[in-house]
This record gives C-alpha cells, structure tokens and sequence, in this order.
C-alpha cells in the first residue's frame, strides 16, 4: 500500500514537472499593452504602421498577421489591449508602439 501511494505521489509530480516544462518552453515574444483601442482598430493601427514601414502584412486568423520584411517573417496577434510579436522584432514593435501613441 505504501508503494502504491509512494508511485500515485511520484507519478503526480513527474506529471506537473513535465507540463511546466513543456508550458514555458515556447518561442518568446514581445507584449505591448494598449488599453483604450478595441480589436478593430488594433487591427487597423498595426496594418496602417506596419505597411507604411515596408512591412508586407497578410491576414492569418481573426486575430492574427504575419508580417514579412527583408527576409524577416513574425507573426503578430492582438486583442483589445494587446499586441503580441513572436518571434521578437524590435523594428516592428517600435513601429507599432509609435502608431498606438500618437
């Protein structure tokens, strides 16, 4: 019996170990934080800044883009609030926070 609650407990750890790991080991992104633009106009905002950067955007989802510029592809997804760039590009976010704050 003993062994069997040993296992059990063994068992859940290994199990919650195994899905942390597995929950962070994702491809990192920049996060900008806007919270007065709706959905819609997120989407305007980065389509508009990014085209006028050079950057070659194409619908993906909803919610999504994928940007594409000297051999450079990311993709960009927002929400109400929130603009997410994975893989990271420094380029493209300064473009877009420079359109929400103006």
């Amino acid at each position: 019996m003993k062994n069997t609650v040993k296992l059990g407990v063994i068992s859940l750890l290994a199990s919650f170990f195994l899905a942390g790991c597995v929950a962070t080991s994702g491809v990192s992104g920049d996060v900008i934080a806007h919270k007065t633009v709706s959905t819609k106009a997120m989407h305007d905002i980065i389509k508009t800044a990014a085209q006028n950067d050079g950057w070659r955007m194409t619908e993906f989802r909803g919610n999504a883009m994928i940007a594409e510029k000297d051999g450079i592809v990311t993709t960009v997804t927002y929400q109400a609030g929130a603009i997410t760039i994975k893989p990271e590009n420094s380029r493209l976010k300064d473009t877009i926070e420079d359109a929400l704050n103006h």
